[in-house]
Order: structure tokens, then sequence, then C-alpha cells
């Protein structure tokens, strides 16, 4: 008969799965068909902290830098507004034309991205629901510009390795890659 570690004298009914030490009733937990001393479920509570831990710091750096990367990607498509803000700022006065309407979208789905990008890499919660909304934007409007645009989507994949093609290509793409990534990381994120 084998005693329990913790209390000498009583029987050790239960073997630790992990250190296959002998306890009683009280010092174990069961978990399905096996039991574990507190010792040992502190040690694999802390373990898989450390994992999540690791697993988070990864996808979420690759998310943040995604998402500056489709911010700075944003921002050159923005260019007209921004000349057009200077120019007005300096004096030389220009009417609004409709062709400024891409370039003031542009503007703010890049401080969206920025935001996110910050957000993502101080692991703040909104960040969640927030990037999953920005992706989904950023996509639906990158791909309604493309189809509208003379020659669409043909003609982006026809040359991939113009500005417009590589603009679309890391807009969709990046959009998915954020998507997947904060979707994944909903538990660590949000704790559920």
């Amino acid at each position: 008969m084998s005693e329990c570690v913790n209390h000498p004298g009583k029987e050790g009914v239960y073997r630790c799965s992990r250190c296959r030490k002998y306890f009683c009733p009280v010092c174990v937990e069961l978990i399905g068909d096996r039991a574990y001393c507190y010792e040992c479920l502190k040690e694999i509570v802390k373990e898989s902290r450390e994992n999540v831990k690791k697993s988070l710091t990864l996808k979420v750096g690759i998310s943040s830098l995604v998402s500056l990367l489709m911010a700075i990607v944003s921002f050159d498509k923005s260019v007209p507004i921004l000349e057009y803000i200077y120019k007005n700022s300096t004096g030389t006065y220009e009417p609004v034309s409709g062709a400024l309407v891409y370039p003031i979208l542009w503007l703010l789905i890049g401080i969206a991205f920025l935001v996110l990008s910050v957000g993502l890499a101080s692991t703040r919660k909104w960040t969640y629901r927030y990037g999953i909304a920005i992706s989904v934007v950023a996509f639906v409007v990158e791909v309604f510009i493309t189809l509208k645009a003379p020659g669409g989507l043909e003609a982006i994949l026809n040359s991939p390795q113009s500005e417009a093609g590589a603009f679309f290509i890391i807009m969709v793409f990046g959009s998915f890659i954020l998507f997947i990534s904060i979707l994944s990381s909903r538990r660590e994120l949000l704790g559920w």
C-alpha cells in the first residue's frame, strides 16, 4: 500500500498522471480518467498560459504588421487629397472635384488601419471586432473599386506587377490575412 505524499498514514489511492506520486483523494483533482496533484496542475496551467501568450504574440505581431503595411499603402492612395489640403492651406484654392472621393476614402481607411495596428500591438480587446470590421470594409471597398474601374479585375489580373495590381493584391490578401489572424486570436483577445 502506498501512502499519500502530503498526508503520511493515509492511503495513496490516486497516482498523479504527471509526477507519478501517490496521493489521497483530497490531494488530487480528477480530470476525465486522470488524476493530477495540485502542484502539477499549477505547472500545467503555467505552461498553458505561456503557450497561449507565445501564440498570441505571434498572431498579434503579424496582424499588427499587416495592418501597418495596409495603412501605409492606403496613405499612398490618398496622396491627391493630401496635396489638395496642402495647396488649399498655402492659399492656392482649388474647387473640390469628384476625383477626390476615393483618396478621401483611402485616407480614412489608412487612418483606421493605423489605429488598428496600434491597438493590436497593445492587445486591446476592442481590436477584435474593430479589426474584423475594418478588414471586411477594406476588402469590399477594394473589390468594388476594382470592379467599377475601366478594365476592372481583368486589367489587374493581366498586369499584377502594376501599381494598381500590387495595391489590389496587398489590400485583398492583406485583409484576408488580417481577418483570419484576428479571428483566430478571439479566445486570447476576448477570453472566449
